[in-house]
């Protein structure tokens, strides 16, 4: 390895901090089960294990067709897919899956997958080389825990990848991408789709219940560390996406779990302007983007209406910002062409992932000044004044033409003050002798 790609991944003495396991309750199920998360951001082994995700995982993906991002690619499939009265839908997904790959399994997995395409360096660094720094990143797994009023807790983690490294996910997508190439296959010779994001799986099938059955059942048998749990029929839900065959083609409509709760920011949230006004904008473009019938539609924009009212937003506020999306999409302010006969082409238009984007200036942080300031409601004009300031006291001056670019901080809300996630830094830290 370069001396200077080493120095780069060297962990700093001084800045490194034990990674540290917490748990998230995942709200959107029924019984909020807990999500653990090791916090490895400061891990002696961040760099490597983003060293390695940055370099594996654009060869995953291009090698990879099927592994898809967001559920918009998974929507411009759907609309080209022409069904039939024998299609049938199926999901499944893959339980517990980054905490029980097996680590020596999982890393001979990339290195078969790098030399069966080609592969014998990647950034000039040798395939044994990558398999070493995977093994260093997985073999030197410690996590401490502590929980209120006790004393830490020191572990270390013998099988799968904490789920706050870098490269656990890239390792798993490859270690699953084998385990399921049979099947992928079947797929591609049938003719029919299959899709994974992460751990869920959809596909279609043109086979009797009894064989995807037996199917499932032969793949949950052929590797003892992966479980699948499936279901199928005529309407799937997938991804934020409720999935129903019609025949020639699919219909789509926005799919909720049944915890979710007509939630969003709140109006009177402590966060700047162009958040809020972008809340109902998003929430429009995401509807428009996953439902395939006008109708469906029209229902969906009315629920993130009530939802939006619910959370204290002002009627004319909606509107306007409901107004700008019509705009910028149909040019007229009124939801009339997009729930018209034109439904589909506008549609399209939106399922273009660069549409509506602005192309961003990139930070030049040789020259530019960043600025970041804690945000609060009597500070909404922050940047306007400060801006009036700089230019009376620094005109004329070399300083006068400089690039400043304001950062806001959120405060901290209520479950961040209240509850603690992160140890003290004195056991975190390696301290000095």
């Amino acid at each position: 390895m370069p001396q200077s790609l080493l120095d780069k991944l060297r962990p700093s003495m001084t800045e490194s901090e034990l990674p540290h396991l917490y748990y998230n309750p995942k709200d959107h199920k029924i019984d909020e089960p807990l999500r653990p998360i090791v916090s490895g951001m400061k891990s002696p082994l961040a760099k490597i294990a983003s060293f390695l995700d940055k370099n594996i995982r654009p060869i995953f993906d291009k090698h990879t067709s099927y592994s898809i991002s967001n559920s918009i690619v998974l929507l411009k499939y759907l609309k080209e897919y022409k069904t039939t009265s024998e299609t049938n839908l199926y999901t499944f997904d893959i339980t517990d899956l980054y905490t029980m790959i097996p680590q020596k399994e999982a890393v001979l997995a990339v290195c078969e997958f790098l030399g069966r395409h080609g592969y014998r360096k990647v950034r000039n660094l040798s395939i044994n080389t990558i398999k070493a720094l995977f093994l260093h990143v997985l073999g030197n797994s410690y996590f401490v825990l502590q929980l209120p009023g006790e004393q830490p807790k020191y572990y270390k983690q013998i099988r799968g990848g904490a789920m706050g490294s870098a490269c656990t996910q890239v390792l798993a997508d490859i270690y699953v991408r084998k385990w399921e190439s049979y099947l992928v296959k079947e797929q591609y010779k049938q003719k029919e789709l299959y899709f994974r994001f992460r751990d869920d799986v959809f596909l279609t099938t043109k086979l009797p219940p009894e064989k995807i059955n037996s199917t499932f059942e032969e793949l949950n048998r052929s590797d003892p560390n992966l479980k699948i749990q499936w279901e199928g029929g005529k309407t799937v839900d997938y991804l934020d996406v409720t999935i129903t065959i019609e025949i020639p083609n699919f219909r789509t409509t926005l799919y909720r779990k049944l915890a979710a709760q007509p939630y969003v920011l709140p109006y009177h949230s402590s966060h700047p302007n162009h958040i809020m006004r972008n809340i109902p904008y998003v929430a429009a473009l995401r509807a428009t983007r996953i439902c395939s019938h006008p109708n469906d539609l029209r229902e969906e924009l009315d629920r993130i209406r009530v939802t939006l009212l619910l959370n204290k937003y002002p009627p004319a506020f909606i509107n306007q910002q409901m107004q700008r999306f019509y705009k910028d999409l149909t040019k007229i302010k009124s939801s009339d062409l997009l729930l018209g006969n034109d439904h589909t082409t506008y549609r399209d238009k939106v399922l273009d992932e660069q549409w509506n984007k602005k192309e961003k200036r990139k930070i030049d942080f040789q020259k530019d000044i960043l600025c970041h300031f804690s945000y609060t409601p009597a500070l909404a004009r922050f940047g306007t004044t400060f801006h009036q300031v700089w230019k009376e006291i620094f005109e004329g001056t070399p300083l006068d033409n400089a690039h400043i670019i304001y950062a806001n901080r959120l405060t901290n809300n209520l479950k961040q003050l209240l509850i603690k996630k992160r140890p003290s830094r004195k056991i975190l830290r390696l301290q000095p002798q």
